[in-house]
């Protein structure tokens, strides 16, 4: 069946309706079930039907000459958006997007990247990008001999996928070039990535590494948000950094499969904060579970390792209903608030940031440094990406089990997000619900956003846009 084939004769509000099987009606204006019987002139049968033709409360009928579904429609001229084009774009209406840009150019959006890292050669960094670029090939061709695993012997590249040992490559090659935060690494790894595959052609084309914000724990009155502090068994506080640990999300094909890995950046071996500097995410601290007091933050549980760091210092925006927790926790546990520009942060925000850089790992900078994209101008900053918990929750069930279908089905999404910031501008607020397989992109505003966000109500995300 066609993508969002229902959607197209003017559905309003949600239609997620119960009809077989029960025998109460969900759509009652107080939100309590009405358990009334079929009246004496009505058949189980026709009570079905009814069900089935009338709408719930904020729904319209369909018909010919309704108004389309508030959200953007996508005239796809290339074949780019895959399954997020539609096959009919109403005429006349305010929020339809034509995308023009190839398959080649959104590649090259990927690869021309290393722009950004290129700003830095004579300041931060002792090596230009060509040269980091030569560095990584001279260490993914021999990784035993450049790469230094004193103390993690259990480290076999013979047996690791190409796209890992070349993935450890560029981050072994940015650290000889002076890369030693999270944040300087993403600027260089991130960027370089694609084009490194480009220039060196390793064997693989589906490789993919972008940024992927993540949370780790800091110690109070060290940089960053603070937030939740707890003592460990050492007397040692720690508190939560918020999203401000630049991880990285690294995607690519073998033998048919779809891989997805979280990835560390700023060490290419090193893995006593994160278990293993590149891993499957059932295996990472980021998504320890929320129900245990500790958990074991070294790679190994060696006496006086057990138990060392918390669970809520750990999750990555990706991971969906663990985010979530903590961005409802009273103890404001990610540290989200207003920010300078009157808009609520919120776990969407982050996910948004993701999808961007799907397509673009300088986000909304853009590859070309356009200076209308600057990001501090308060014109230049996007309102806020609110996701609800359907699309949330569909997201994260791509992180554990990833296929081809489901990568491809999430960047079209972030492409046509990025169509919308291109052609409606760089301040644009938008609204993410439905599934990866049968997604809606939604216009809103700042305030729907703040409200959505001030009640946590995720659950409720296309209904209270569309109102």
């Amino acid at each position: 069946m066609r993508r969002r084939r229902f959607l197209r004769h003017g559905f309003i509000a949600g239609v997620t309706v119960s009809i077989a099987g029960c025998n109460t009606k969900t759509g009652t204006p107080d939100g309590e079930s009405d358990t009334s019987t079929p009246g004496a002139d009505e058949t189980p049968e026709d009570t079905a039907t009814s069900a089935e033709q009338t709408p719930s409360e904020g729904e319209q009928q369909p018909s010919e000459d309704s108004e389309p579904a508030a959200r953007y429609f996508f005239e796809d001229e290339t074949g780019a958006l895959g399954h997020l084009a539609d096959d009919e774009v109403p005429q006349n209406y305010d929020h339809s997007i034509t995308n023009s840009a190839t398959e080649s150019e959104y590649r090259e959006m990927q690869r021309n990247d290393r722009q950004y890292p290129e700003g830095l050669e004579d300041g931060q960094l002792t090596m230009t990008v060509d040269e980091m670029i030569s560095r990584a090939e001279e260490i993914y061709n021999n990784p035993e001999e450049n790469i230094d695993t004193l103390g993690y012997e259990d480290l076999n590249f013979a047996e690791e996928d190409d796209e890992i040992v070349f993935t450890r490559a560029l981050i072994k090659a940015s650290q000889e070039a002076g890369v030693t935060s999270s944040g300087l690494a993403d600027i260089v790894v991130a960027n370089i990535a694609e084009d490194a595959v480009d220039q060196i052609q390793p064997g693989f084309t589906e490789f993919k590494l972008s940024t992927l914000p993540a949370t780790e724990p800091i110690a109070p009155g060290g940089q960053g948000h603070s937030g939740g502090v707890r003592e460990n068994e050492y007397n040692q506080s720690f508190g939560n950094s918020g999203f401000r640990h630049m991880a990285a999300l690294l995607q690519y094909e073998k033998d048919g499969e779809t891989e997805l890995k979280y990835a560390e950046q700023t060490n290419s071996v090193n893995v006593n904060t994160f278990r293993r500097v590149i891993r499957h995410p059932e295996f990472s601290l980021y998504r320890s579970s929320l129900e245990q007091d500790t958990v074991d933050n070294a790679r190994d549980s060696e006496p006086g390792d057990e138990g060392t760091m918390f669970p809520e210092h750990y999750v990555t925006a990706l991971d969906y209903t663990k985010a979530r927790e903590l961005e409802s926790s009273e103890d404001n546990i990610l540290g989200l608030g207003e920010n300078t520009f009157g808009g609520l942060n919120a776990t969407g925000d982050y996910i948004g940031g993701v999808l961007f850089q799907l397509v673009d790992d300088m986000s909304i900078t853009g590859y070309d440094n356009n200076p209308d994209r600057n990001l501090d101008s308060p014109e230049a900053v996007i309102d806020g990406t609110l996701v609800s918990d359907e699309f949330g929750e569909s997201l994260e069930q791509f992180v554990t089990d990833p296929t081809r279908e489901k990568r491809q089905y999430i960047e079209n999404i972030a492409r046509g997000m990025y169509q919308i910031q291109e052609q409606e501008g760089w301040g644009t607020s938008l609204a993410l619900t439905g599934t990866l397989e049968d997604p809606e992109i939604l216009p809103t505003d700042q305030p729907t956003v703040n409200a959505v966000r001030q009640d946590k109500a995720y659950d409720q995300v296309r209904k209270r846009v569309v109102a």
